[in-house]
């Protein structure tokens, strides 16, 4: 394993796009590639969880095998209990019984570099970066949770006397966050292509309605996509001046952030797999220099 501590890793949200971040991750993992700074938003965190405590496979395992649980999500289970994505399945059952999850490894590398999630507060409209360290039932897992709470999809979460939902509403790519840590150069994956522009939310009327009491939060949601568009620009041209690598799915497949099509999944994370190998000899280039 070759850790790079001046080196951050940053990874973008979109649902089970993230299918697209494991196969990237998985191939990080067989090249032993490990990084100082990581953070992730939404998917982007619940994705970094497992590779940094070294489960390869356990990302697609999730996304293509569990996600097809009844239990994992469900329409029925947002009308239920107001999240679409089963708490209890998702944050129990999966990594306690059905696929356990490495906390001890998980934690050894959170004492040799940082980890973070990034949340939203839903009171401010501002993101949060919660350092990782134990994600045990009584450890940090609220806040990778709240990361990757989707907007009426989930109930606010509420931790350490604050309310958060999705990160990526704040700042769907954290890189320039780890920038202001100290790391210079970063490895950023993207989950969606090369000339992507983010459009106006068109559900912003219903988000005045269901989050009226969070008036900063509807403002960001209404402003994403401008926020979201200049920060792909400034990616750029941080990308043109060497410090950032970024990695983006060389072919549009048209994933959906709530995609149930598991062979579309599939061949979502073959992407990333394949895209990765082939800029690995580019990436070790950019790490090394």
């Amino acid at each position: 394993m070759k850790l790079y501590n001046s080196i951050g890793l940053v990874l973008e949200g979109g649902g089970m796009r993230g299918a697209y971040t494991a196969g990237i991750l998985d191939v990080f993992h067989d090249n032993g590639l490990r990084f100082g700074g990581n953070v992730g938003t939404s998917a982007g965190a619940t994705h970094l969880c497992n590779f940094i405590a070294e489960q390869k496979g356990r990302n697609l395992r999730i996304d293509t095998v569990h996600s097809k649980n009844p239990n994992y999500k469900s329409w029925g289970s947002l009308i239920r209990t107001g999240n679409y994505f089963n708490v209890d399945f998702c944050y129990r059952v999966l990594p306690y019984e059905l696929d356990p999850f490495d906390f001890k490894t998980f934690y050894k590398h959170a004492l040799e570099t940082e980890i973070y999630a990034c949340v939203t507060n839903v009171e401010t409209g501002l993101a949060e970066y919660k350092r990782l360290m134990d994600i045990d039932l009584d450890g940090e897992i609220k806040y990778v949770q709240a990361s990757a709470s989707l907007p009426l999809c989930a109930k606010i979460v509420e931790v350490d006397g604050k309310k958060f939902l999705d990160g990526g509403v704040a700042d769907s790519i954290p890189f320039a966050f780890l920038d202001k840590k100290g790391f210079k150069k970063q490895v950023v994956v993207l989950t969606r292509p090369q000339g992507y522009q983010k459009e106006k939310n068109p559900l912003i009327p219903l988000m005045k309605i269901v989050y009226r009491n969070y008036p900063k939060f509807v403002e960001a949601v209404a402003n994403r996509h401008i926020i979201y568009n200049e920060s792909l620009k400034q990616l750029e041209s941080w990308e043109q001046q060497g410090k950032t690598f970024v990695f983006r799915p060389s072919v549009d497949m048209k994933i959906d952030r709530l995609e149930t099509n598991t062979d579309k999944l599939v061949e979502l994370y073959k992407l990333g797999v394949r895209d990765a190998e082939a800029n690995m000899p580019a990436l070790l280039d950019f790490l090394e220099k």
